[in-house]
């Protein structure tokens, strides 16, 4: 399948956004771009902290749950099944007379350390929304933890962008990397908002005769 990205569509959008972000680059974003960029890092560093310090108080304990469960369905969306499904090489792996046709230069900056993997979709920006975006969704039933939500959101695309900044994914992974973390994220809250927590919650609350969320 890794065919269909050498359509020259895909390959024009790739290097119209590859060369925007070429003339904005600076030794400054280089170092706030590689900082955020390893914030996603599997196993999500920064999701897993902000998802710790969401459980601890019962008030918020819904959201940390909703964010763990956007990490994982995206995770095993694109992870395990798209990724090695599609086996998209990365573009530091392309052949070059690719980049050369289409009149661009490709350059690794040498920011992070190469990766192995399969290119299709971003792994760090699926995740990253995916969690986000799932306790975004139960923030707005409360809507002062928006404060919360809209902020983590923000940085789960800031993550995104950074995969394309230290050219270690192509643009378009990128973008089907968000596309697949909005629909993770909204499959883990119709799971868990529609499914665990009115249905399994109560059951368990029940047994320990103690309100473990609100």
């Amino acid at each position: 399948m890794a065919e269909f990205f050498l359509n020259e569509f895909i390959v024009n959008v790739d290097v119209a956004i590859y060369q925007f972000v070429d003339s904005i680059m600076n030794p400054v974003l280089d170092v706030i771009m590689t900082f955020i960029t390893h914030l996603g890092d599997t196993p999500g560093i920064v999701w897993w902290v902000i998802a710790a310090i969401l459980v601890i108080p019962r008030k918020t304990r819904k959201l940390g749950i909703l964010l763990i469960g956007g990490l994982a369905v995206a995770s095993l969306i694109n992870n395990v099944a798209l990724k090695n499904l599609i086996e998209r090489p990365r573009p530091y792996n392309l052949d070059a007379e690719v980049w050369t046709n289409a009149g661009y230069e490709y350059i690794w900056p040498n920011l992070i350390k190469q990766s192995s993997s399969w290119s299709f979709p971003s792994g760090h920006t699926s995740t990253s929304i995916g969690a986000a975006f799932a306790m975004l969704l139960g923030c707005l039933k409360n809507k002062k933890f928006l404060a919360i939500g809209i902020p983590t959101l923000i940085l789960s695309f800031l993550i995104g962008f950074s995969r394309i900044y230290v050219h270690v994914h192509y643009p378009t992974d990128v973008i089907a990397g968000a596309v697949v973390g909005i629909v993770g994220g909204l499959i883990a809250y119709l799971l868990f908002a529609k499914l665990l927590f009115p249905k399994v919650v109560p059951v368990i609350e029940k047994k320990l005769n103690k309100k473990i969320m609100d």
